[in-house]
């Protein structure tokens, strides 16, 4: 499950969209700086795709300018950006979920159309039943299943939601967890096996 060793970050430090950000750009390209090459790498372990880790990057560092007044003083910032860029990253996966679904349906109509049609033009006989569309490849089931457990995840409870997030993707232990959430490793430890009961009990 962990990404590529050595594979490029689909934003790095000096990324562009900070410095032409008003008032607080400041501000926050230190905090991307600091934070960005571990949030692209969170952000691709979730939605393993540069392109749309990259696009999600950007999306969280433009969510977090124009909420970075409501941040505190004295606020963990490193924990408050793993929330935004996870809540991007999940809410991607959901409608990349949908849209998949269209896709599969669309398709599968016109493959039942297709199929209507071999029929009838078919020799008797069970031949016909040779030229129907092969069964989806285990890689495209496994996507599904990746994307409806990501689905379900969205739903969970913010510090759950993180949480089983860095859990999965990151596969972090629950000492890092604690670190990147702020916390300590009994609070983490604690949201993970609540999330956790939460998806299973929702899988039933």
């Amino acid at each position: 499950m962990r990404a590529e060793q050595g594979a490029r970050p689909p934003i790095g430090a000096d990324a562009a969209v900070v410095p032409c950000l008003p008032g607080d750009g400041q501000r926050l390209a230190l905090l991307l700086a600091r934070h960005g090459l571990e949030l692209a790498r969170h952000l691709r372990r979730i939605v393993r795709d540069d392109d749309a880790a990259a696009d999600l990057l950007q999306d969280t560092f433009l969510r977090a300018h124009s909420a970075l007044g409501r941040l505190r003083a004295g606020s963990n910032a490193r924990a408050w950006l793993y929330r935004i860029a996870t809540n991007a990253a999940l809410n991607h996966l959901r409608s990349r979920s949908r849209e998949d679904a269209a896709l599969r349906r669309h398709a599968a109509d016109v493959a039942a159309a297709s199929l209507a049609g071999d029929r009838q033009g078919a020799p008797a006989g069970p031949d016909w039943a040779e030229r129907e569309a092969p069964n989806p490849g285990d890689r495209r089931q496994a996507d599904a299943q990746r994307a409806a457990l990501w689905a379900r995840v969205a739903t969970l409870p913010e510090r759950q939601r993180l949480a089983i997030t860095l859990r999965i993707a990151d596969e972090l232990d629950y000492a890092e967890i604690a670190r990147r959430m702020g916390g300590n490793e009994a609070a983490a430890r604690a949201n993970v096996h609540q999330a956790v009961k939460r998806l299973k009990r929702e899988s039933r």
